[in-house]
């Protein structure tokens, strides 16, 4: 967006403050007051609006990322429990992970390889398709449904 004309926020917020709500409330439920979503929900926006000029994504997906890293940073405060909502590493679906849980996963994200964790972060961070990564990447579609198995694979690995 470093090319965009600076961004209305007043809309933006109008459009995406009930998305970034339930992001909010996703991740924290009822462990959080409404006053504490509330400054979330501010916070997030102040810091899309700072950081307008470095957003390389779609704005839903920088919003999420920025909505989650908030709440996770506020429960982390009021030492709370994190539940981890990570189909990653479950294939049956849902499964909780304490904050220290998840930390061990970002850790073992932290040790995938360059093109690994471009891969993964286009795929389950910026939701890209894997259609679309493969041209991005200028590779087979099999070959990134591989490479991405490989990911999972490695990050399900017990060390």
């Amino acid at each position: 967006m470093k090319n965009n004309v600076e961004l209305n926020i007043d809309l933006i917020i109008e459009e995406y403050s009930h998305y970034v709500f339930t992001v909010v409330y996703n991740i924290a439920g009822d462990t959080l007051s409404y006053h504490d979503i509330e400054e979330i929900i501010a916070d997030t926006f102040y810091l899309f609006w700072k950081n307008q000029n470095k957003i390389q994504t779609n704005m839903k997906s920088y919003l999420s990322t920025i909505a989650r890293n908030c709440t996770y940073n506020r429960l982390k405060q009021n030492k709370q429990e994190i539940e981890y909502d990570d189909q990653i590493l479950n294939n049956q679906g849902y499964q909780e992970y304490e904050f220290d849980q998840m930390l061990i996963i970002e850790e073992k994200i932290q040790q995938l390889t360059d093109q690994e964790k471009e891969i993964f972060h286009l795929y389950y961070i910026e939701g890209y398709k894997i259609r679309e990564i493969a041209k991005m990447k200028k590779q087979k579609i099999n070959n990134l449904k591989i490479k991405l198995y490989r990911i999972r694979k490695k990050l399900r690995r017990k060390e």
